[in-house]
């Protein structure tokens, strides 16, 4: 059963920016694309067509995504603040879903073994109960298991820069595929 990808904002918006990766979609959607020429057969890649709001283009990938059957739905972000310092990683899932809690924690181990990422807040996990909340929309309109992402802060140079080195991010997503 294959992982969809889902690149994190779009052309029109493409997200927060790191002086050393660039914006969120752009960074997301080249790793997205080198993960899939890795493991092609295990990966499908969705993106958001610009439209006037979040909303109606999510709807667009969501119905897409719901019309197949994945073992996971992982969206593509890193965070970003104005305190340049700010550092770690976090994955927003559906409240209830043991499975992406799981998996979410499987995830950010490895994000702190590979890369020396911190895991924020208590355990790292932000729970979503609905799907106004930001990053909400896909976690509860997805059938399927489905991750919110942020590895880390675009912002702080010093944790873009361990990010910046592609085919380590993108042997770290085709390890976590594979083994899942």
């Amino acid at each position: 059963m294959k992982i969809a990808l889902v690149i994190g904002h779009n052309k029109r918006s493409k997200g927060a920016y790191s002086q050393i990766v660039g914006s969120e979609y752009d960074y997301w959607k080249r790793v997205a694309e080198k993960i899939k020429t890795v493991v092609p057969e295990l990966v499908d890649i969705y993106e958001r067509e610009p439209n006037e709001y979040y909303t109606r283009e999510m709807y667009k990938v969501l119905e897409e995504l719901n019309s197949k059957d994945y073992k996971l739905c992982i969206e593509l972000h890193f965070n970003a603040a104005e305190n340049k310092m700010a550092n770690g990683c976090e994955c927003l899932v559906y409240y209830t879903n043991d499975k992406a809690k799981k998996l979410a924690t499987n995830f950010m181990a490895r994000l702190q073994n590979v890369f020396g990422s911190k895991i924020r807040g208590r355990n790292g996990i932000i729970e979503i109960q609905d799907s106004k909340v930001r990053g909400g929309y896909g976690i509860c309109k997805s059938k399927d298991t489905y991750i919110l992402v942020e590895p880390f802060f675009g912002t702080n140079n010093d944790e873009s820069l361990k990010y910046s080195v592609e085919s380590d991010v993108v042997n770290l997503f085709v390890n976590f595929i594979k083994e899942i």
